[in-house]
């Protein structure tokens, strides 16, 4: 009766000391996904604000070099903010492309440059979502872009134009 009860007391030991084991594996298995869960909500976090702030860089940087030829590219005042101004020669006219600021959205109108009536902050079409955005000439030929999202993710690019006085211009 001795041999069965030590049996029985060592095999309750295993058992318990098994489930106990488990526990423990299941315990640090759900701390492992609660921590990865963390980390990649952050990262996408971090990836939306650094995806707001680039692409608006990028998206206006493309436009001024799209644009980039003797005359066709100046930093305007609409309804007292910044707005960066593309002018275009199509079909005989000359339109222009405002991008510019507005609550909390970086926006471009197209217009043709002889008729301004359209031209008004709420009448532009929303792009992206970003907090802040300012465009500045900052030499001769050198454009500032500075763009900053909600989270304070910020970020400035330069673009220089190359267009030069023997570039011919329609305007």
């Amino acid at each position: 009766m001795n041999a069965t009860g030590s049996r029985s007391r060592r095999h309750v030991i295993d058992v318990l000391f098994t489930l106990a084991l488990f526990c423990v594996f299941a315990a640090a298995s759900l701390i492992v996904v609660f921590i990865g869960a963390d980390v990649y909500s952050s990262t996408v976090r971090r990836m939306d604000t650094s995806f707001e702030v680039n692409t608006t860089l990028m998206f206006v940087s493309t436009n001024i070099r799209q644009h980039d030829s003797q005359g066709a590219v100046r930093i305007d005042e609409l309804e007292g903010r910044p707005a960066l101004v593309l002018r275009q020669y199509l079909i005989g006219r000359i339109f222009e492309t405002w991008i510019y600021h507005h609550n909390g959205e970086l926006r471009e109108l197209f217009i043709d440059s002889e008729n301004r009536y359209a031209l008004s902050l709420d009448a532009g079409q929303s792009l992206i979502n970003v907090y802040s955005f300012h465009v500045e000439m900052v030499q001769d030929g050198l454009v500032a872009i500075y763009a900053e999202s909600e989270d304070g993710t910020s970020g400035r690019m330069l673009v220089s134009l190359r267009s030069s006085a023997e570039t011919p211009t329609p305007y």
